[in-house]
């Protein structure tokens, strides 16, 4: 991870490209207002500038709000008879609405061709993004050069370079470099992210692959390299692109938060805020193609980039709460407001001229480093999400299986207890009379009818206990205390024992679990009673101590048994305590040679 966030240090340069061969224009430039609404024409700024009213501005700035007037500054180019190789003027400001150039040499006036962000683009007169004016150096004469700029919108950038040919070509050829590089970064994470949805079959991250391709087309409208090289000769994508591109790296943007956030259920506000922001974006992107297909709509980029701002706002203080809420780590936040803070120091900061660095901060070459640093934590964010879910699902996975192998195992070995324990009642209640009934029939002298009949009704009267004992009816919450009573009365008529019984929980909601376990429980307690206690009566009372727990109690009067004997060998009642268990209840055992008392104290709803 640190060796990544190196890698925006390689964009570093980009800020310090050398300045120094224009700061001496800045020493030597005047500056004049005039009105827009006055159709003052060069020979008369010519005649402003001879009667001084010319000035050289203190604490001059890089940014300057023109509104209404049209600004014009003159600099000097000295004659030269042993180099005469031309200057070149450059103005860094790839959109600037309106520049022209003026030279005066002696009484002569030549006019340079005029630049704009779209009739006459930058890069129809000189292959280069920003305006620039090739000025020939006289060996004679001075030449006096007058600068023309309007902009009746927001702020005008008059970062301005005068250079040499070598000068200007290598700061081209530097800027270009680093340029390349940055756009190698985004292809190359574009197709890294593209590799490692497909691979890791997270299609959501698609999105975000889609939202670095509309940054490298913001990328290109921003520096101009796309007017330049791609879409030169279309007026709607030199003056469109840029806020197209914005809307739908929103879009993009907002699908990944709604697709790859791992958002609780609860949490509908902050899935609601990505949701609405992202189809916000839908009719706008119908209006772009509205425009490109029909024309008109010339301000659209105003109330999109109005609307945008206040989409990413909301977006942030989400962020915000996420983090807060721990859903989200907090670098992730931080890289999702670099960018926000650089647009903003972008649009507030306003540099002095001399000032190289903090000229190159000023612009949006801060933005473009702070929106890689992005790119490369919300990637690490993407790989360590993606990584962190499947080594879960695989952990996951393994846990399903061992529990699925242990249930198998335990199955089997509740279904073979089950089996022995139905051989062994088979056994023992059946066998003694079918026992019976073969030496009654061979003893032929006592071969009476009413004594076969007393041993069948006896084997019947058995059988039917038997299946009384073993069946369990499909039990939920509803019918729990009817299939109870239902099977206490079978009960109390097929044995000898009195069976009473009371239950007082008609308005508690059990789980169907619980049910069907403490079913079980009370049929395995009085089987057991029946069968080995002796008893008279078996006593069975299932009342509710408060809004959250239950008491069973089930008691005999019985000789009671060995408690700590019976835990180890008995398989009803160690199955008791494993219904005990699963149900999360306590199970008390009070027994003695008067009888026994079993008491089960169940909680009504699992917290």
């Amino acid at each position: 991870m640190k060796i990544k966030l190196l890698i925006p240090i390689l964009f570093l340069p980009i800020l310090i490209f050398s300045q120094e061969n224009s700061s001496s224009v800045y020493k030597e430039l005047k500056t004049f207002y005039a009105d827009n609404n006055q159709s003052k024409n060069i020979k008369d700024i010519i005649n402003e500038y001879t009667k001084g009213n010319f000035y050289k501005e203190e604490n001059q700035k890089i940014y300057k709000i023109l509104g209404n007037k049209t600004l014009w500054q003159h600099f000097l180019i000295k004659s030269s008879k042993k180099n005469r190789n031309s200057k070149y003027f450059t103005i860094s400001n790839t959109y600037l609405p309106y520049g022209k150039v003026y030279l005066k040499k002696g009484t002569k006036i030549d006019s340079l061709y005029r630049v704009s962000n779209t009739v006459f683009f930058p890069h129809k007169n000189i292959f280069y993004r920003n305006p620039v004016w090739k000025i020939p150096v006289d060996s004679i004469l001075a030449t006096s050069v007058f600068l023309k700029v309007r902009n009746s919108s927001g702020r005008t950038r008059m970062a301005i370079y005068l250079e040499t040919e070598n000068e200007f070509l290598e700061r081209v050829e530097t800027e270009y470099f680093y340029y390349g590089l940055f756009i190698s970064f985004l292809i190359s994470m574009t197709l890294i992210l593209v590799f490692f949805a497909v691979l890791k079959k997270e299609y959501a991250v698609l999105f975000y692959a889609l939202y670095i391709i509309t940054v490298l087309f913001e990328f290109l409208a921003g520096k101009g390299l796309g007017a330049q090289y791609f879409w030169s000769d279309s007026a709607f994508f030199t003056n469109n692109i840029r806020s197209f591109s914005q809307t739908v790296g929103v879009f993009c943007i907002g699908s990944f938060y709604m697709k790859f956030y791992k958002l609780k259920a609860s949490q509908t506000i902050s899935k609601g805020l990505f949701k609405w922001g992202t189809i916000i974006t839908i009719p706008i992107i119908l209006l772009y193609f509205y425009k490109y297909f029909f024309g008109g709509l010339v301000d659209l980029y105003l109330v999109v980039w109005t609307v945008l701002k206040v989409i990413i706002f909301i977006w942030v203080l989400n962020h915000l709460y996420l983090t807060i809420k721990k859903q989200l780590p907090v670098y992730l936040v931080i890289a999702f407001i670099l960018p926000i803070l650089a647009v903003i120091n972008g649009q507030i900061m306003n540099p002095d001229v001399h000032n190289n660095l903090a000229i190159k901060l000023s612009g949006p070459n801060i933005y473009y480093i702070t929106l890689s640093l992005e790119i490369l934590l919300f990637t690490r964010y993407i790989f360590g999400a993606v990584i962190d879910t499947q080594r879960k699902y695989f952990k996951l996975k393994k846990v399903s299986d061992e529990l699925k192998y242990n249930f198998q195992n335990k199955a089997l070995e509740i279904q073979q207890q089950e089996r022995n324990k139905l051989v062994n009642n088979v056994h023992d209640t059946f066998g003694g009379y079918l026992e019976a009934l073969k030496l009654r029939l061979l003893q032929k002298a006592d071969n009476t009818p009413e004594k076969i009949q007393e041993i069948l009704d006896a084997f019947y009267k058995d059988y039917r206990y038997l299946l009384n004992s073993l069946y369990a009816p499909k039990i939920n919450s509803e019918n729990f205390i009817t299939s109870l009573i239902e099977f206490c009365e079978k009960l109390d008529q097929l044995t000898n024992q009195k069976i009473n019984y009371t239950f007082n929980i008609d308005n508690v909601d059990l789980q169907q679990e619980k049910c069907v376990h403490l079913y079980r429980i009370i049929s395995e307690l009085t089987t057991n009673a029946i069968k080995y206690s002796e008893a008279t009566e078996i006593n069975i009372e299932l009342n509710q101590l408060s809004k959250k727990q239950i008491l069973l109690k089930v008691s005999d009067n019985g000789i009671g048994f060995n408690n700590k004997i019976n835990s180890k060998t008995s398989f009803g009642l160690n199955s008791v305590k494993d219904r005990v268990e699963q149900i999360n209840g306590s199970l008390d055992i009070i027994t003695n040679k008067k009888g026994s008392l079993f008491k089960i104290e169940v909680s009504i709803n699992d917290e």
